[in-house]
């Protein structure tokens, strides 16, 4: 089975439940973590380790969010350890200074070198984009009929500004006539989804053209939650 996850924000015991609740099996499974694990908890750095060994072994996979870019560009000096606490980074603040400059170095590289999308194939949605934030609307590349190359489109924002790329909420602002010009469905998070339901609940949010799966793990003492989306059967599991 395929499984989709976003936005741990380091709830190292949440994430173990999911897996447990899924009977993930690194063997025969495979699972795309889509970007946050750090930040709004002080375990994003533990959360890494325990994912160490499905992503040495390829059952997991993590695509980069802004947390993580967020990490990235506080070890190498880009961005301040005051504005870093100010986007929920207090606590991979202290792991990250206990770490030494070595270690600290072999982060940012990880970090640095991590995807911002995997394409896959979808029983009910067909061909697939797994990101984190989406698409920008600035950024489009298209294809020769004018659809929308969702692909490229990333590729060609990440280029241009990644920053700007992994904070923005573009997706669920882009007008009807481009998400119909989409020529793959894309799966994102970043967004918190009872910004986006109508009812201001923490459900995975499902749209003809994208499904959102940030339902507010970071924000647990609000009432949010962690969903996991199995690809295969389009099925949801939240803790």
């Amino acid at each position: 089975m395929l499984y989709l996850i976003s936005d741990i924000h380091g709830d190292v015991k949440s994430f173990k439940k999911i897996l447990d609740k899924i009977n993930f099996d690194q063997t025969e499974d495979r699972m795309i973590v889509m970007g946050d694990i750090f930040d709004w908890n002080d375990e994003g750095i533990p959360l890494l380790e325990f994912m160490s060994d499905y992503l040495v072994d390829g059952s997991m996979q993590l695509i980069k969010g802004n947390h993580e870019l967020f990490a990235q560009m506080y070890i190498d000096g880009s961005m301040s350890e005051r504005q870093w606490i100010i986007f929920g980074g207090g606590g991979t603040v202290r792991y990250i200074k206990k770490l030494n400059v070595d270690d600290q170095m072999k982060l940012h590289g990880y970090l640095a070198h991590l995807p911002h999308c995997i394409e896959i194939e979808s029983p009910k949605y067909g061909n697939c984009v797994v990101t984190h934030s989406g698409i920008h609307c600035g950024s489009y590349i298209r294809n020769v009929d004018r659809s929308i190359n969702i692909t490229e489109s990333i590729k060609n924002a990440v280029k241009r500004d990644e920053y700007r790329f992994l904070i923005s909420p573009d997706i669920h602002n882009v007008p009807f006539a481009d998400k119909k010009a989409f020529d793959r469905y894309v799966f994102c998070g970043h967004v918190t989804t009872s910004r986006l339901n109508e009812d201001h609940s923490y459900n995975v949010y499902k749209t003809p053209y994208y499904m959102d799966l940030d339902c507010g793990n970071g924000e647990r003492y609000r009432g949010g939650k962690l969903a996991c989306y199995c690809v295969d059967d389009d099925s949801i599991f939240y803790i």
